[in-house]
Formats: C-alpha cells, sequence, structure tokens
C-alpha cells in the first residue's frame, strides 16, 4: 500500500497531494515550501525531504510567533492602560484636590467600571493585538488581504442555514456548559464561568456592544480563520480546520469556553474554506454574539417569569430547526480528509517547533491568571 502513495508526479499545483475532498482554490501555493514542483519531472514523496520538513516548520513557526505577537501585545496595552490610567487621574486628583480618601483605588476602579473605562481598555487592547498580530503574520508569511476574501458559492439560503447550525452549537454547548457547572459544583470545584455585563452607563453598554459583537468577532475571526487556519492549510484543510479551532478555544482562557468554542471553531473553518473567504464566519460569529448579548440583555431587563418564557420559546426553536438544520448539513457536507503524504507534513512537523508549545503554555498561564 506505501508504494501507491510514495511518490506524486507530475505534481498538480492546485492540489499538490492529490485529495478529492479538499478545496483547491483554497490552499496558497504550495510552491512557497517546495520550489520548483511547477518544472518537469518535480514530484512529492511521501516522507518530506530535509528541505521541505524545514520549509513546512518554518512556516508554523512564523505563524504561532504571529499568534503570540498579538497575545502579549494586547496583554502589554492591557496593564499599561490598566495601571497607567489610574496613575494619570491620581496625579491630576492630587493636583486638583491636594489630598485623596483612603479609599481612592477603590473609588477609580468602580468609576472606570461604571463609565466603560474598563471595557474600552479591553476593547482597545483586543483590537490593537488582534490586528497587529494578523498584519505581522500577513507579513511573514507572504499572504495579503485579497487571500482571505475571495468568496463563491455564498447565497442567502446558504448563509441562514449556518447561521442555524451556528445558533444550534451555541445552544447546545451552553446547555453543556451549565451541566458542567452544576455537577463541578457539586463535587466541590469552582469554574469561572464566562460573563457579560451590560449594566452601567449607556457608554459603557455601547462600547460592550461595540466589543463583544463587532471587534472580537472581526478580530478573532482574521486571527484564527484568516492568519491561522490559512497558513496550516497550506499541507492540510483538515488539519488547519482542527488547530485553527484548538487555538481559537484556547485563546479564550476560561476552561469553559474551552469546551464551548472548539465545536464552534471546527464549524466555522470548514465553512471558510467552504466558500474560500472569512465572510461566513464573520457573519456567524457576529450574530451568535449579538444572540448572547440580547439574551444577557432581555436576562437583565426582563421580569424573571417573562425572561424564562422567552428563553423556552427560543431554545425549542432553535433546537428544533437547529437540529434538522445540521442534519442537512451533515448528509450534503463532510469534512476533507488527510491523505498519506499529509499525514507527515501536519502535526508531526508542528509539534516540532518551540513556538507550538510556547503558545499553548501562553494561553494557559492566561488562563490560570484569570
Amino acid at each position: 500500500m506505501a508504494e501507491k502513495y510514495a511518490v506524486i508526479s507530475p505534481v498538480d499545483l492546485d492540489n499538490p497531494f492529490q485529495n478529492p475532498t479538499e478545496e483547491p482554490e483554497y490552499s496558497p501555493d504550495y510552491r512557497a515550501l517546495v520550489p520548483g514542483l511547477d518544472q518537469p519531472g518535480a514530484e512529492l514523496p511521501l516522507m518530506p525531504t530535509h528541505s521541505e520538513k524545514n520549509n513546512i516548520r518554518k512556516m508554523f513557526s512564523l505563524t504561532f510567533l504571529s499568534l503570540m505577537f498579538a497575545f502579549f501585545t494586547s496583554a502589554t496595552v492591557y496593564t499599561a492602560l490598566t495601571l497607567g490610567l489610574p496613575l494619570v487621574l491620581r496625579i491630576i486628583d492630587m493636583q486638583r484636590e491636594g489630598s485623596l480618601p483612603e479609599n481612592y483605588p477603590q473609588i477609580v476602579s468602580q468609576y472606570f467600571t461604571d463609565s466603560g473605562i474598563s471595557m474600552s481598555i479591553t476593547l482597545l487592547a483586543f483590537f490593537i493585538g488582534n490586528l497587529s498580530g494578523f498584519w505581522v503574520g500577513c507579513r511573514l508569511t507572504h499572504l495579503s488581504w485579497k487571500d482571505f476574501f475571495r468568496t463563491r458559492r455564498m447565497t442567502f439560503p446558504r448563509t441562514m442555514l449556518y447561521i442555524v447550525i451556528g445558533l444550534w452549537i451555541q445552544l447546545l454547548t451552553s446547555e453543556a456548559g451549565n451541566y458542567i457547572m452544576r455537577l463541578s459544583s457539586a463535587v466541590g470545584i469552582s469554574l469561572r464561568s464566562p460573563s457579560l455585563s451590560v449594566e452601567g452607563s449607556r457608554t459603557r453598554l455601547a462600547v460592550t456592544l461595540l466589543y463583544a459583537c463587532l471587534i472580537a468577532p472581526i478580530t478573532e475571526e482574521l486571527l484564527f480563520r484568516g492568519l491561522l487556519l490559512k497558513n496550516a492549510a497550506r499541507v492540510g484543510q483538515r488539519f488547519a480546520i482542527f488547530l485553527s479551532a484548538f487555538f481559537f478555544a484556547l485563546a479564550h482562557q476560561n476552561l469553559l469556553q474551552f469546551l464551548l468554542t472548539l465545536p464552534l471553531g471546527i464549524f466555522l473553518g470548514y465553512i471558510t474554506i467552504r466558500h474560500n473567504s472569512l465572510v461566513p464566519s464573520v457573519t456567524v460569529h457576529i450574530l451568535l454574539n449579538s444572540a448572547a448579548v440580547l439574551m444577557t440583555f432581555g436576562e437583565s431587563m426582563l421580569p424573571a417569569a417573562t425572561f424564562r418564557t422567552a428563553y423556552t420559546v427560543y431554545s425549542l426553536a432553535v433546537l428544533g430547526i437547529g437540529t434538522a438544520a445540521f442534519a442537512f448539513f451533515a448528509l450534503t457536507q463532510r469534512l476533507p480528509d488527510r491523505t498519506p503524504h499529509q499525514g507527515f507534513r501536519c502535526f508531526r512537523i508542528a509539534a516540532t517547533s518551540p513556538l507550538f508549545w510556547a503558545l499553548i503554555c501562553a494561553y494557559l498561564i492566561g488562563m490560570i491568571m484569570q
């Protein structure tokens, strides 16, 4: 059997690994990793050559480095503003008042929370970090903006199908998260639950909506379904989907959110490759985050009984329609397979990059610190 896959020659530049289940228009040109594939007599052996392996490892390392750059840039901006703004405010108040009360730090902290400054700091740090990481990664791995938005075969009915499936995944994983929370509480384990507050001033509410419904989903898609998915797809689209979903879930730095976002990341990765564009994943991500914010807003504004009734109706509708939509999707679509050649070029090489493990450690440390 191994002889059947020993050498690929001639090499199809649109599908170098002869994988009929992949989208040939999505993956970048493999000549970036193996120059000369278009020359007569060019071939791809089952096992990558030393040069090819080094180029693949370098590509992964540069991608992981860009994700780490995004992580540390966000952390640096957040820390600088969180520590610097109160200090500036203290200096101004000292000059104005002469002396400050003992609980001045608590007063400033509460003011930052109520006014929306704290959320603005989070928004700004997240925006700068993710966008700069995406830009750096594209420069290092020679990708351009147009590589992420060549949308094809995207129709309105298909978009609605994806939105319904996304809401269905969100509902099921949310209920699974609630069950895990109850189970962990029963055995004496405390898990931090992800929360979003819509209370406070109008400014805070506006910043929260901007962050949760636009900045977060757009910049996360650029980083994970854009940079990471596109680069990893050079060696295998199936591997790219799972790798991007794993780091997308891990980047939330919360155990429950990891469990909730992992299946969503797989789904978003697939539809990105399917349509050769970030448009479907960004659209679904924005609407899912907006639905979560709307649910939180309804819970805080409506009477408890009214909200429970509305949530029950919503859940039953999403469960029924979403199950049918997912069944149709599962019957008509499938994840890409992995060929034997790709098996020697995906995780086996990515895991040899020290930056792969460094990125995992960075996210885990962030999770512990929170």
